[in-house]
């Protein structure tokens, strides 16, 4: 039983929301494989392809971010904006994923970023 119950939480762990709260406005996150030119949507962290990108819609913002390779991250960049579910340093972190942005002035503005779930509302 208890194998089975950390087995069910690896799976769920795995499967990020496709909503966030950032900065006090809601954030959609969609990933889509193109590696076969299909764009099929995934929510599975594992199975993320090479020509994988994700879509972003928040405030006034709508962006396509391609899948970064490197290694240990499970992160999408153009080099300007960054959403980052795992990193070496931080590890995974699906429910508070990393979102900034480069500014001209070569800072980086970091957003925070939380989950929501179906019992959870933004003001």
């Amino acid at each position: 039983m208890i194998f089975l119950s950390c087995f069910l939480s690896l799976l769920i762990t795995l499967h990020p929301s496709s909503n966030f709260n950032c900065d006090g406005d809601k954030l959609n996150a969609v990933i889509r494989n193109n590696l076969n030119g299909d764009f099929a949507i995934t929510n599975d962290l594992e199975n993320i392809d090479k020509g994988a990108f994700i879509v972003l819609n928040w405030r006034d913002i709508n962006l396509m971010l391609p899948v970064s390779f490197k290694v240990g991250d499970i992160s999408f960049t153009d080099k300007k904006w960054l959403w980052s579910y795992q990193d070496e340093k931080n590890g995974l972190r699906m429910d508070e994923p990393r979102f900034a942005q480069l500014l001209p002035n070569g800072e980086i503005q970091e957003f925070s970023c939380q989950a929501i779930y179906t019992e959870d509302t933004v003001s």
